[in-house]
């Protein structure tokens, strides 16, 4: 098995890299990688209905979307990241437990307390500190998870979405769990680089992994990854337009008043947006909800589509970036 951890940062080229590993080869793949602050949802996910726009907008926090389902999660510079890719002949026999058993061990090894939940988690003391999923591709499985090691927490809390009930739709739905940091259960204290050397010296040198060697990314396969990310994991329409289409429904204040809306999206795009209100009564909030049917269910997309029109810049009343937030 070919042992590897990836140098990289970007989000979207360590989960480039997985794809590119699963469909492009047939070693078999450990590695380990960190990345910059991110949400990475699952693929049949919503990703607008996962996250707390506002605080992701303002904390510069990138948004991605892997292959693999399950739900949401939140990664920063102290969150480890593990990839397993094995042939496997018979598909039938595949489950986390046997993917995630390496990751587990090498846990217990540094004395953790480490056991699996019944939802194929990583807990310690009934706290999630590591969640995984899986993708198959052929005879091929890439299965992967994080080690939430010493994450901002806050961070984590504030970034993800509390209640999705404005979203309707069919996609996958986070599960809620309690976690916490591995750090808080170490008896003495690690940096993340001394982690990950634990991790991945202890998984390369104990587990039962076939022939292990060690090979970084060469220069040739990087180019390759940096264009599946360029084309594929970076994008809007990956990103954003995959989300399953849905119906979101709130509420614009206007004065004392609540006035709801509905806005119809399907593949990222604005279909219908109806606001539910006599035109004449008021009629540049109506003018702003037409405008922007058509038009991407983003915010800075909006946003500039509603700043360059003459007739919104010319309202003293109308508040457009909480308007935009509103309609997310």
């Amino acid at each position: 098995m070919r042992c590897l951890i990836s140098t990289c940062q970007n989000p979207y080229f360590n989960l480039a890299a997985e794809e590119y590993f699963l469909k492009n080869s047939t070693e078999e793949i450990f590695m380990l990688y960190i990345n910059e602050p991110c949400i990475v949802v699952g693929k049949h996910q919503n990703l607008l209905a996962e996250i707390n726009l506002r605080f992701v907008n303002e904390q510069n926090i990138k948004l991605a979307r892997r292959i693999s389902g399950g739900g949401t999660v939140y990664q920063d510079p102290n969150n480890l990241n593990f990839s397993f890719i094995r042939n496997c002949k018979n598909l039938d026999q595949i489950n986390f437990t046997r993917f995630t058993l390496p990751i587990l061990e090498s846990l217990i090894n540094i004395g953790l307390k480490v056991k699996f939940s019944d939802r194929n988690d990583l807990i310690i003391n009934n706290q999630k500190v590591s969640g995984n999923a899986m993708h198959i591709y052929k005879s091929r499985v890439l299965s992967h998870g994080t080690l939430l090691f010493n994450s901002n927490l806050n961070q984590l809390s504030g970034s993800l979405r509390n209640n999705s009930s404005n979203y309707t739709d069919k996609s996958i739905k986070s599960v809620k769990s309690e976690v916490a940091n591995i750090s808080n259960y170490l008896a003495a204290p690690k940096t993340i680089v001394e982690f990950t050397k634990d991790i991945f010296y202890h998984v390369v040198d104990h587990s039962k992994l076939l022939n292990p060697f060690l090979s970084p990314i060469t220069s040739y396969e990087a180019l390759h990854i940096e264009q599946v990310s360029k084309d594929k994991f970076a994008t809007w329409d990956w990103i954003f337009g995959y989300s399953p289409k849905y119906i979101f429904k709130n509420n614009i204040k206007i004065f004392d008043l609540a006035i709801p809306f509905e806005l119809s999206i399907e593949r990222g795009i604005i279909l219908t947006a109806h606001f539910h209100a006599e035109e004449k009564k008021y009629p540049i909030y109506s003018h702003a909800f037409k405008i922007i049917t058509n038009t991407k269910h983003d915010f800075y997309a909006i946003s500039q589509i509603l700043n360059n029109d003459p007739l919104i810049n010319s309202s003293v009343n109308f508040n457009l970036s909480e308007f935009c937030y509103n309609l997310f």
